[in-house]
């Protein structure tokens, strides 16, 4: 049995491609539907998608209508029927121990990731943490009063953050060419594609993992994370400070994402 594990790279369509996950476990099976956080301290590492014919047990906290929280701790994979896993940011480094070291040993997890541009990632990710909208987050207002360009001209500005967060690489350690052939050895075991694909992709997971076909268009309740009031900056508007500070940081990002920007939806 294959079980979709997405990645979930933050501001690179995560919660479009969760809640679309979601309405399409609807259609696939019987029973009811729940997202169940899986938390260590205050800080969502896992998310998963799964049904049971009745209400979850004790240990699972009901938050809302359709959405438990359960400490790791206390976590018991045999509890649920899985549809789907989601990778929070913070289990990108554990997940191995964690989750796929208490899957069933006729489950085989298929992996998948959504890239983005870095540029229009970075933007993105300034204009949700600088944003009302990121409120509970704990990176909100982590920018302070710095503009954008600050930002990128700052010690702030992210850099090779699949490569670290894979790889548990902390910050203070330079990335090199070793660590970026490790991260393309697992990069080239998952589904990768683009933000740009991301219809086609998780429809392809579903076809991939339960021969399921669905037409994302008809999920009128999907939810999209979308930013307010947002600012657009180009990049060819900034000056050559900002570039070469923005190109100089995002080396190995901009080359992970050109490696597979056009890898094909078969």
């Amino acid at each position: 049995m294959k079980l979709p594990v997405f990645f979930h790279i933050p501001k690179n369509a995560g919660t479009y491609i969760t809640s679309t996950s979601y309405y399409a476990a609807h259609e696939l099976s019987n029973g009811n539907k729940y997202y169940v956080d899986v938390v260590k301290g205050n800080i969502n590492f896992y998310r998963l998608i799964c049904f049971d014919q009745g209400d979850l047990n004790n240990k699972y906290k009901k938050i809302d209508s359709d959405r438990y929280q359960i400490n790791f701790e206390d976590l018991d994979l045999s509890d649920l029927k899985l549809i789907m896993i989601r990778i929070c940011d913070a289990g990108f480094g554990c997940y191995n121990e964690d989750i796929y070291s208490s899957l069933p040993v006729d489950v085989q997890p298929y992996e998948f990731i959504c890239l983005r541009e870095p540029y229009d990632r970075i933007l993105s990710l300034y204009n949700y943490i600088k944003s009302a909208q990121s409120s509970k987050e704990p990176t909100h207002g982590a920018f302070g009063e710095k503009s954008f360009i600050e930002y990128l001209n700052s010690s702030q500005l992210e850099g090779s953050w699949l490569i670290r967060n894979l790889l548990n690489i902390p910050n203070e350690v330079l990335v090199e060419q070793e660590h970026f052939n490790k991260t393309c050895k697992l990069l080239d075991n998952m589904y990768v594609f683009t933000i740009n694909n991301v219809n086609d992709a998780v429809v392809k997971v579903f076809v991939d993992c339960y021969d399921f076909k669905f037409n994302t268009i008809q999920y009128r309740n999907v939810v999209r994370n979308q930013t307010q009031n947002k600012i657009n900056v180009p990049f060819d508007s900034l000056d050559m400070q900002s570039k070469t500070a923005f190109l100089n940081h995002t080396s190995w990002d901009r080359q992970i994402y050109e490696r597979y920007k056009d890898a094909d939806i078969t």
